[in-house]
């Protein structure tokens, strides 16, 4: 069997493997493969000297025939209808808080199926974004070189358009994803990074003035921070907002085709 077949033979095996693994939980999501040099040389300096500490000895094998495999998991329609509801002139954090609830749950559930398939593919598994740290950091830039940026993995690999509002969006599910990661040698066939579709779309910018002031900001992820430890002083359980997710989902330019599911 030569090299392309046995890529496109070992990734349709990931993309029914992976299949089966979200339908034995009940959840949606999407899979792909990005090339691992290539995802490597999009991450910021301090993200590529976190990965070489994370790849230790494997590092310089990853280089040369490594593959990035980038998983998601969409939220369900009625957690995302449950951000920044409003009675009379009262943010209803109580429900605010099913979304933060799911934001820690789906972390896990990626968690544990990145080791699942990090095992399966001799690899190794880049667990999804921490949170609790938007409280112990001076600034947002202290908090990125704890980590991967799953977000690049899942454009690399194709999984969406980096958005206006910096997160993934996908032609099914919308921003309404959260991403782990997973590297390895085996031969994959890697996807194709998408132009934003986004255009004149401006439903995040409605949504947030961060994202509507980004250019004119010194740094408008420094804004969302501080607004996110606001929230949690006010009830919030996690460092989450969602307001940009929701507007997407709800009003963005593609509304009519996203498609969440409500399980």
């Amino acid at each position: 069997m030569g090299t392309e077949q046995l890529r496109k033979k070992n990734t349709r095996f990931l993309k029914l493997h992976f299949k089966r693994l979200l339908r034995d939980i009940g959840a949606h999501g999407v899979v792909g493969v990005a090339n691992f040099r290539c995802v490597y040389e999009e991450l910021m300096h301090v993200q590529q000297e976190r990965l070489k500490l994370l790849a230790k000895e494997r590092f310089e094998d990853f280089m040369k025939q490594g593959s990035f495999i980038s998983i998601g998991i969409a939220y369900a329609e009625k957690t995302i209808n449950d951000i920044n509801v409003i009675n009379g002139k009262t943010i209803d954090m109580e429900r605010w808080n099913n979304y933060a609830s799911e934001y820690s749950r789906i972390n896990g559930v990626l968690d544990r199926i990145a080791q699942h398939l990090a095992a399966e593919f001799e690899g190794m598994a880049i667990p999804a974004t921490l949170s609790g740290l938007a409280n112990k950091v001076e600034h947002v830039t202290d908090y990125f070189g704890n980590t991967v940026s799953h977000r690049t993995v899942a454009e690399m690999a194709g999984l969406g358009w980096r958005g206006k509002n910096g997160l993934i969006i996908n032609e099914t599910y919308s921003c309404a994803l959260r991403f782990a990661s997973i590297v390895t040698e085996i031969p994959l066939s890697p996807g194709r990074r998408l132009q934003s579709k986004c255009g004149r779309c401006t439903a995040c910018e409605d949504a947030c003035s961060f994202i509507k002031n980004r250019a004119r900001l010194k740094d408008y992820r420094e804004n969302c921070r501080r607004y996110m430890v606001g929230l949690q002083r006010k009830g919030l359980d996690d460092e989450v907002c969602g307001k940009c997710i929701q507007a997407c989902y709800r009003n963005g330019l593609f509304s009519r085709q996203f498609r969440l599911e409500n399980e």
